[in-house]
């Protein structure tokens, strides 16, 4: 990904993908993350929102969760002709900034994403067993939800996509298992989301602490 670069928030200055600070401004570009959740930005993320989806997401994984104070560089996951970004391009930045010693990199966006041209939008996107997912808060704020609705929907996506990096796959709605895993791409819209938990079943949840314990 030859134009991939972080771009400071404050002077918007781009520097490569490993420096800690930026070249301009000297303004900090990466900040320390181990043993914690890496929260990386596609584009600027509104305040109320971000601050409220990384306290669940701590909340929910017991650990940190640091928001890294540069922008990705929009231009690998531009697609002019799609109905969003691409959804891949957007994941393997955020797995390309996938650190030792960080237990995961999420990446947030307003940006709708997709997969494909095909593609309407997607809640969020996931490498199963590798360190790095994101999520969109395009399709969640579609109806007019308030800013509570907006920060729970997102956060259960984080936290689902979370577990897919953790090795989960997902329980369907026939199964009638309380799980932030129940998904169903084909059937998945905002009121199932708005019916779900942020929290796993059991089983879940014991696969997701072998992974923080092994991490």
């Amino acid at each position: 990904m030859k134009s991939d670069f972080n771009n400071c928030a404050g002077c918007g200055a781009a520097a490569g993908v490993d420096k800690l600070s930026c070249p301009e401004c000297r303004e900090p570009l990466i900040a320390p993350a181990k043993r914690s959740i890496a929260v990386w930005r596609l584009g600027e993320v509104r305040a109320g929102v971000l601050s409220g989806i990384t306290r669940i997401v701590s909340e929910a994984f017991k650990v940190p969760v640091v928001v890294q104070p540069s922008l990705l560089d929009p231009r690998p996951s531009l697609r002019p002709r799609w109905k969003g970004v691409s959804a891949t391009a957007f994941l393997n930045q955020v797995d390309r900034r996938a650190k030792r010693g960080v237990l995961f990199s999420l990446g947030i966006t307003e940006e709708n994403i997709v997969p494909g041209a095909a593609w309407n939008y997607l809640f969020g996107y996931a490498y199963l067993g590798r360190p790095s997912c994101v999520v969109s808060l395009h399709e969640i704020s579609s109806d007019g939800a308030d800013l509570k609705a907006i920060v729970r929907r997102a956060a259960a996506i984080a936290i689902h996509e979370i577990g897919h990096n953790c090795g989960l796959d997902h329980h369907g709605y026939d199964d009638g298992i309380p799980c932030v895993m129940t998904a169903d791409t084909p059937l998945d819209c905002l009121e199932l989301l708005d019916e779900g938990t942020h929290k796993f079943c059991r089983d879940c949840q014991q696969v997701v602490d072998r992974n923080l314990s092994q991490a």
